[in-house]
């Protein structure tokens, strides 16, 4: 297998991670249990830190959600860099030169 091979299956595999974090960020809730039995629905309550609150709608916790999509969007965006960064490499050896 050659360098440019090596550059290209990394780029695919950092690519596929990129979008399976992505995808995985789009789907991400954090649910709160049911209150007797029933979803619970907007309000807005303290938490138990001092400055902590809870946004719950459809049974959802808006904020917790949020903290976690953004992990995996973190990531996500570091693959997707290092994808970015083997196709100039593999660019960068292909410019030709004057």
């Amino acid at each position: 297998m050659t360098f440019d091979n090596w550059l290209t299956t990394g780029v695919v595999a950092f690519s596929i991670v990129a979008g399976s974090a992505w995808f995985r960020s789009a789907i991400a809730k954090v649910k709160v249990p049911k209150e007797n039995g029933k979803i619970v629905d907007y309000r807005m309550s303290l938490g138990d830190l001092p400055n902590s609150y809870q946004l719950i709608v459809d049974g959802v916790d808006v904020y917790l959600t949020a903290a976690l999509q953004a992990k995996w969007n973190a990531g996500a965006a570091a693959a997707a860099s290092i994808a970015a960064l083997l196709q100039a490499v593999q660019a960068w050896f292909h410019w030709p030169i004057s």
